[in-house]
């Protein structure tokens, strides 16, 4: 089966917001940042609440009191948690989309040669035709969203296969669920119409 199309800024950034979901390199990152975030901002309530909180010497005479801070910090962190957990993904995407911004080189001309051994992935560009040929063993990781099929062949390499039904239609579909079905294991889930 055959399948050409052009891929599209959009289908990359799909490509990117996909991988930082799967891949373990942004997952650590990721991790990372919400640890530093989170305690910033817990050092931020502490700070803010000593500098909003009156400090009489009665006051600070209770133990309660002097702990607040603290409790405050802990509260803001648990407020901002998710907000601050969502940050790594708006960040790098925000960073990827400043970088790509006068990027001409889109769309590009794709073509995808699905077959019982693999994928061929032909990718041409300025006048040049580089081909890719997946085996269906090495796909390690599928992810999907609506209008993409994403077959991780390496940590940061993977197939862009589009679902629209404009593009593949019926018969096309059947022949992409059969083969994930029997190469993959994985139910291909049409999402978009």
């Amino acid at each position: 089966m055959i399948v050409k199309y052009q891929m599209s800024y959009e289908d990359y950034m799909a490509l990117q917001k996909d991988s930082l979901k799967r891949t373990k390199f942004h997952r650590i990152k990721s991790s990372i940042l919400f640890i530093l975030l989170t305690v910033m901002v817990f050092l931020f309530g502490i700070v803010l609440s000593i500098l909003v909180l009156p400090q009489s010497s009665y006051l600070m005479s209770f133990k309660l009191y002097q702990l607040l801070p603290i409790f405050i910090g802990i509260l803001l962190a648990l407020v901002m948690m998710c907000y601050v957990k969502k940050f790594y993904a708006f960040a790098t995407i925000a960073k990827l989309r400043f970088m790509l911004r006068n990027d001409k080189r889109w769309p590009h001309d794709i073509t995808l040669n699905i077959h019982e051994v693999g994928i061929d992935l032909t990718y041409s560009r300025e006048n040049s035709d580089t081909t890719t040929k997946v085996i269906w063993d090495s796909v390690k990781t599928i992810g999907q969203d609506r209008n993409h099929l994403f077959l991780y062949y390496e940590e940061t390499e993977a197939v862009i296969i589009p679902t629209s039904y404009n593009l593949l239609g019926k018969e096309k579909q059947e022949i992409l669920r059969k083969l994930l079905k029997q190469h993959l294991n994985y139910e291909f889930q049409n999402n978009s119409d």
